[in-house]
């Protein structure tokens, strides 16, 4: 999202984030010059928030530490409709055919590594929600869609929930995973398990699957406010580039789902910040999975050749991958990449091996 697109996407996101305010009502379709100095606006605990001039910093200003409090990382949400699927089945709980439909339609938005290729991957970040509020403002509403993007779907079921009873509540998830961020490194989210449910007591389910749909949306709110610019976390962590674009996806391992943190950004500039001769990118993601445990990753595309680096916290999933590196070197050349490097390396890079509290062997 770039461009004219950017203003006004964001509004649509501010407003979806302040249901009904007045405060939501101000925010114009593009911003509007500032006028004046900072002011102060109420939050909604009754915080006083010092705001800049346009209704778009005042609406950032007020939602995003709500937002921080109330988001949870997307693996909840399908881990308990993984469950409640699962139960149904079983015939241990038993949903409105209309809930039903609406988690296997969530569920089939998760990305299959097995069997996932260079376009899977394209549609994945399309519809992982974080581009709803510009596809829409497109004149031709963004064409013909064959799936709804993640973020329209939660609100669908949202919808649908409160419309059966369930009532939305403001919660603060434990276990939170650090809020998105396009300067520090990307963060992968521990992979969740199947969650529980009630047995016979549909209510209780409905109203557990509202709260785990509110914590996603919340999530992906915050996501959209980083991307935008507004979400206070524009203080440059290192002396790199910010990336462009920062997005969970998640992913279908089995019965399971993992989430993967992916940020996209150019690679760098010219000298005296001009832009490369050559378009040059680089991308990064970051997993914590059951099986292997940590795993980060860089790859660089530029001046046409492929630079990657893969950083892997447990022993033997080193191991496992050093083992097939020649195969691993051989799909990038399938994939019609130019692989120029290829480093695994033994430990995570110095930032993340402090969140996880873990010693680093740079040996690779």
């Amino acid at each position: 999202m770039s461009g004219p697109d950017r203003p006004a996407a964001t509004a649509a996101t501010l407003r979806s984030a302040l249901p009904d305010t007045p405060l939501a009502r101000a925010i114009p379709a593009q911003p509007y010059p500032a006028t004046g100095g900072p002011r102060t606006q109420t939050g909604p605990a009754g915080d006083s928030v010092s705001t800049g001039g346009t209704a778009l910093q005042q609406a950032a200003a007020v939602v995003r530490q709500p937002l921080a409090e109330q988001q949870a990382g997307l693996g909840g949400l399908f881990a308990q409709a993984g469950a409640l699927m699962n139960a149904q089945a079983a015939g241990k709980v038993s949903l409105p055919d209309t809930v039903a439909k609406a988690m296997q339609q969530i569920l089939g938005l998760r990305l299959n590594p097995a069997t996932a290729g260079g376009k899977d991957l394209q549609q994945a970040v399309r519809l992982s929600g974080q581009f709803r509020e510009a596809q829409l403002l497109r004149p031709d509403g963004g064409g013909p869609q064959p799936l709804p993007d993640l973020k329209s779907a939660l609100l669908s079921l949202k919808s649908l929930l409160q419309q059966l009873g369930a009532e939305a509540q403001v919660t603060r998830p434990a276990g939170q995973p650090a809020a998105p961020s396009r300067h520090a490194a990307p963060r992968g989210q521990a992979q969740q398990g199947a969650s529980g449910y009630w047995a016979g007591n549909t209510p209780q389910n409905l109203q557990s699957l509202l709260q785990e749909t509110d914590s996603a949306l919340a999530r992906m709110r915050l996501t959209q406010l980083v991307n935008s610019g507004l979400a206070g976390d524009e203080r440059p962590q290192s002396a790199g580039r910010p990336m462009e674009l920062v997005l969970d996806l998640p992913l279908a391992l089995g019965q399971e789902t993992a989430v993967m943190q992916m940020q996209i950004g150019r690679d760098g500039g010219g000298q005296d910040g001009e832009e490369d001769a050559e378009p040059a990118w680089r991308l990064r993601f970051a997993m914590d999975l059951t099986a292997t445990g940590p795993l980060e990753a860089a790859i660089s595309l530029r001046g046409g050749g492929t630079y990657a680096s893969l950083w892997v916290d447990r022993r033997e999933t080193f191991d496992q991958l050093n083992a097939v590196r020649d195969t691993m070197e051989a799909a990038f050349a399938d994939a019609g990449l130019d692989l120029k490097e290829l480093r695994l390396i033994r430990g995570l890079p110095p930032a993340t091996a402090a969140r996880y509290g873990a010693l680093i062997d740079r040996q690779s």
